[in-house]
């Protein structure tokens, strides 16, 4: 795949230094997705994190001793991997939820709300995915006032940040790059208002499915249709093997970006780590 030329770029920033201290100040309310507002008025101490988003940023601020349960599918980092699990990524066991006795319940999506807060528990809903980078620091920021560590959480709100503007920086003076298909899997793939279509703005990638709103599945037929030059997958091989792909140039030239962790997929301080190690793999040479 042709790569534009690799202009002299500045050298990766250095972390941030560490910021005036911010004190913890209780009670903290926090706006749900429901438009109710819910009161902290001292940091929860057992919280049911069903979010994989939150469990990281809990961890990542020092905070993950508070996290007594989450769902099968959170897999870092790996000190989770003793916490117990209540349910898959959409299905709960609202029964051994409250058999834990957790002072707060976090959930990305409200299938479940009612029944958990007739059980008599606290929950907080709030989405994780969105469509904007700076909504992940904010996520990170808004959990370290909620567990009383604001100062940590700055921490790695700030590394994300500056990480995320050397990468704009890098890419400022790009202009188009090739056009790109992410395939999560049976051809499901992400659209506009999504913060994968984000970064594919980010690294000038042009995304087939742009014209899709949030995820949908597209056909074989408007792949080929699309020809993309960039296939990101976890599984190259169930492509390949596709012959209504045959002709495809992502697919001839086996140009398929398999990510080395999920990070990508995952809207919390990783998730920066998974836009760069994509940048690297598409620009070769333009970071450092």
């Amino acid at each position: 795949m042709p790569q534009p030329p690799a202009p002299a770029m500045p050298a990766a920033r250095p972390l941030p230094m560490e910021p005036t201290p911010i004190p913890a100040v209780f009670p903290v309310t926090v706006q749900s997705e429901d438009g109710r507002e819910i009161v902290f008025e001292e940091p929860p101490e057992r919280i049911v994190a069903f979010d994989s988003a939150v469990v990281e940023m809990l961890f990542a601020m020092g905070e993950g001793h508070r996290v007594i349960a989450t769902h099968d599918f959170v897999s870092y980092p790996p000190e989770a991997a003793d916490i117990a699990r209540v349910g898959n990524a959409f299905d709960m066991n609202i029964e051994a939820t409250v058999e834990l006795e957790p002072d707060l319940v976090y959930m990305f999506f409200d299938r479940f709300n009612e029944d958990l807060e007739r059980a008599g528990l606290k929950v907080l809903y709030i989405p994780t995915l969105s469509d904007d980078f700076a909504k992940v620091a904010d996520n990170i920021r808004l959990w370290g006032r909620i567990v009383g560590n604001p100062n940590d959480a700055e921490m790695v709100a700030l590394e994300f940040e500056a990480k995320l503007d050397h990468i704009r920086e890098v890419m400022e003076p790009i202009g188009a790059g090739p056009t790109v298909f992410q395939d999560v899997g049976s051809y499901w793939t992400p659209g506009s208002g999504t913060l994968i279509q984000e970064v594919f703005d980010l690294l000038r990638l042009e995304n087939i499915a742009a014209d899709i709103e949030g995820y949908a599945q597209i056909s074989p037929e408007v792949i080929v249709e699309k020809d993309p030059h960039i296939i990101i997958t976890s599984d190259p091989d169930t492509l390949l093997a596709e012959p209504a792909l045959a002709d495809v140039w992502a697919v001839r030239n086996q140009a398929f970006y398999t990510p080395g962790s999920d990070a990508l997929s995952i809207p919390g301080p990783r998730f920066i780590d998974g836009v760069d190690e994509l940048a690297r793999w598409v620009y070769p040479g333009l970071f450092r």
